[in-house]
């Protein structure tokens, strides 16, 4: 399973970290090979911290996805296939809050990482602009994942409200709650990811503007 995990990662990874030109593409090729490689491993182990810390949310839910399994596989279109398949949704919801954007900051992540790996031959003032941006992006996930741990009672009151009766009142305002909890935690990434995306075209445009900077 580690094996496979870190080859579905690499190849994510790889195959979409873009050069400066697409005559470069793929990029990978030509990078430092073992920088590279260093950036598939932590994306690997980020991907499992993100899968450790919603493991529980979703084990709460495994009553309601087997209960979902059992009703559909008797009548993929009664009533009870449908009411079991909004149940098991509506507890798994506030789990792909917590799980999915993790996963897709530790992407992220490794994708800036490939990108700041330095090019076979690359001016240093480039390299010193991927680094950086590599620690803007670093810095904005961290405050993302802080601000998202704001929000655990919102996703223990889902649970709770939704366990049981996910169509009811208490269900419905909870997730409204977390929504809205979450949803300056969102917004406050992208605008992060921009600034990191502007300050490294910046710095870029003066690396090639001084191709003698160091």
């Amino acid at each position: 399973m580690f094996t496979r995990s870190i080859l579905l990662v690499s190849a994510i990874l790889l195959a979409t970290a873009p050069g400066r030109g697409a005559a470069e593409s793929p990029a990978h090729r030509y990078k430092q090979p073992r920088c590279v490689a260093g950036c598939v491993v932590e994306a690997g182990q980020c991907l499992r911290e993100a899968r450790a810390m919603s493991a529980p949310c979703y084990q709460g839910c495994d009553g309601l996805v087997a209960a979902a399994r059992a009703a559909c596989a008797a009548d993929p279109q009664g009533e009870a296939c449908t009411a079991a398949r909004a149940a098991a949704h509506d507890c798994l919801e506030p789990c792909n809050a917590i799980f999915r954007p993790a996963a897709r900051a530790c992407l992220a992540d490794g994708r800036e990482c490939v990108r700041a790996c330095p090019f076979r031959g690359e001016p240093p003032c480039l390299a010193a602009c991927r680094a950086d941006n590599v620690h803007c992006i670093a810095a904005a996930r961290d405050a993302f994942q802080t601000c998202r741990s704001g929000c655990d009672d919102e996703v223990q009151a889902v649970r709770r409200a939704c366990a049981t009766e996910p169509e009811s009142e208490a269900c419905v305002a909870a997730r409204d709650a977390l929504r809205m909890c979450l949803e300056p935690c969102r917004h406050g990434v992208g605008e992060a990811l921009e600034r990191c995306g502007n300050a490294s075209t910046a710095c870029a445009a003066a690396c090639d503007a001084n191709p003698t900077a160091e």
